[in-house]
């Protein structure tokens, strides 16, 4: 009988990790943040990290965790000036937003989205280099 019981203590111990949660799933966070040019059900088409040519709808999509109640903000720079703010007020565990931006070719350059709670804390921060071409093309 005590070969069993030190049998199913050794097997716990092994099996428990295989059953733990994900690292840092009951703590706030930003999971996913990205630019992409599109969404399609709540979800990023795509993950850019450079936008080339005459695209001038770019998005900027965020997949937040476990910050139910609270506000985000993605704060869109260029050239060290903040240019947008769009809040979210977030309503469950599992939480993803989105805001877009229309570029013209005259906003060539590095483009930063900040997230940020509503103390102004940085939970993720992302830049997209946009390089719309030659607009005599």
């Amino acid at each position: 009988m005590p070969k069993i019981f030190s049998l199913i203590a050794v097997l716990t111990l092994l099996a428990a990790p295989l059953c733990a949660a994900e690292p840092g799933t009951d703590t706030a966070h930003v999971k996913r943040a990205n630019f992409s040019s599109t969404i399609h059900d709540r979800e990023p088409g795509d993950n850019l990290t450079e936008l080339i040519g005459n695209s001038e709808q770019v998005y900027f999509f965020t997949e937040l965790r476990n910050l139910t109640g609270q506000v985000v903000v993605h704060s869109w720079e260029y050239q060290g000036e903040t240019l947008a703010e769009v809040r979210f007020k977030v309503s469950g565990p599992r939480w993803r937003v989105w805001s877009s931006k229309t570029l013209t070719p005259e906003m060539h350059g590095p483009w930063t989205v900040l997230v940020l709670d509503a103390s102004g804390e940085i939970l993720a921060e992302r830049t997209l280099d946009y390089n719309p071409g030659d607009p005599a093309l």
